[in-house]
């Protein structure tokens, strides 16, 4: 079997073979992977290619196989598909599951809905199945529908225009891996027919009503080494601004970001925009980071030198002298009530789980001391932006062992990409969230 390709070399474009050969060499330990499998081309050749390359038993560590398939019940073959898979699975020696998308679906934003569906399903059976991560089969040629259909929308310097990363973490639960990324569809379906493998043609693929296949038929020319390198310089900006967090900022309880040395003259100043947007988004309780025009506002604040005092996606920007605080504005807190056994997220910032046997409602209220030194903006902010849990009868002790209250990172709560894990990883570490599980790969 070939050696892995050289550790951090920009890859070209890989047969299935050299892509599974690749990915599996780079597997940190013995893994258990759930393969998410549609019984498309893409999916049924990562399968396939996944069984017979683990048999071949060329590897420094033993891994195993399980699968599932998503009906999404959206079309009337797509439960027949799903026992096909099933059946595939069976002949293969792979435990196959079968989980259904039940319940209403909705009238408008139903592929990002599916998407949804699609990872909470797949996370919760590699939960059941014992499976460390969770694969997928996305190709070269999704890679490049959505950097096409991101830069459509978004500046030429955006993070999205990196496209998908090879590893992504689910919800803090499972990291998402994509061997195939440099993997061009046609050459997994020569891969298939060389073996008599059939797949399965999805309809909806062909149905230009959806905007990745509007993409597709347009045949988009961008260049794959040019999504490599927006990558490489988002891992690396990433690297930076972690790097320009650890030695600029300080966190107080409410939390309250502290940053001082603005301009230490050593850091690019994109690294440095990078770090504060993110941890905008997260004091703010945001998936997403601030709009390009409220970034280029608070840059040119901050490039001006005098004191200002912004709000940016829900939070206050405040500079003072040489110091910049940062924390939640106190406006749009609504209260959350949750019943026993119940678990919800408050503002964006806090996993709220009450394991006691009453209703609780989590509002927003003073931190229990704050310090005399901060500018009185911040002072005044503090006295409503934290969560304060309660009862009919009143507030419950701030250590109640029956209502757990955890700060989150909003940014990268849902989907964490590789790109960005050390920046995530320096977020948490401040603001004492809880840190992310390491790659496998």
């Amino acid at each position: 079997m070939a050696a892995p390709l050289a550790a951090g070399c920009s890859l070209p474009e890989l047969s299935p073979e050299a892509a599974i050969n690749h990915f599996l060499h780079t597997l940190r330990r013995p893994t258990r992977l759930l393969i998410g499998i549609s019984g498309g081309s893409d999916s049924t050749g990562l399968l396939v290619t996944l069984v017979r390359a683990i048999a071949g038993n060329g590897f420094a560590h033993s891994h195993t196989l399980t699968a599932a398939t998503i009906d999404h019940g959206l079309r009337p073959a797509s439960a027949e598909e799903a026992r096909q898979v099933s059946k595939l699975c069976e002949h293969l020696g792979i435990p196959h599951r079968i989980l259904q998308w039940t319940g209403e679906k909705p009238a408008t934003g139903l592929s990002a809905a599916a998407r949804i569906a699609r990872y909470r399903l797949l996370s919760d059976a590699a939960a059941s199945l014992g499976a460390d991560a969770i694969v997928t089969g996305h190709t070269l040629d999704d890679q490049i529908e959505t950097v096409a259909m991101r830069s459509g929308r978004s500046a030429s310097d955006a993070p999205g225009l990196a496209g998908m990363a090879q590893a992504t973490l689910y919800a803090g639960r499972h990291w998402i891996l994509r061997p195939f990324l440099h993997t061009r569809r046609n050459a997994i379906r020569d891969h298939l027919r060389a073996q008599n493998i059939d797949w399965i043609d999805d309809p909806s693929n062909e149905d230009p009503r959806y905007e990745r296949v509007r993409i597709r038929q347009s045949a988009p020319d961008t260049d794959p080494e040019m999504i490599a390198r927006a990558g490489h310089r988002r891992e690396t900006l990433s690297a930076e601004a972690a790097a320009w967090l650890s030695g600029h900022m300080a966190a107080m309880p409410g939390p309250v970001a502290i940053i001082s040395r603005l301009h230490d003259g050593l850091t690019p100043t994109d690294a440095r925009d990078y770090a504060l947007a993110a941890l905008m988004a997260v004091l703010g309780g945001k998936p997403h980071r601030p709009a390009a025009a409220s970034l280029a506002r608070l840059r040119a604040a901050l490039d001006d030198g005098s004191d200002f005092r912004l709000t940016l996606s829900g939070t206050l920007a405040l500079r003072r002298r040489n110091q910049l605080f940062l924390l939640r504005e106190r406006r749009g807190l609504l209260p959350l009530s949750l019943a026993p056994g119940e678990s919800g997220i408050w503002d964006g910032r806090y996993a709220i789980v009450n394991k006691s046997d009453v209703e609780v409602t989590v509002m927003p209220g003073p931190i229990r001391e704050i310090d005399a030194d901060l500018p009185g903006a911040v002072r005044a902010t503090l006295t409503g932006t934290t969560p304060q849990v309660l009862v009919r009868n009143g507030l419950l002790p701030s250590r109640c062992e029956h209502v757990s209250v955890k700060p989150r990172l909003s940014l990268y709560a849902d989907f964490l990409p590789l790109f960005d894990l050390a920046l995530a990883q320096a977020l948490a570490t401040r603001l004492g969230a809880e840190p992310a599980p390491p790659a496998p790969v």
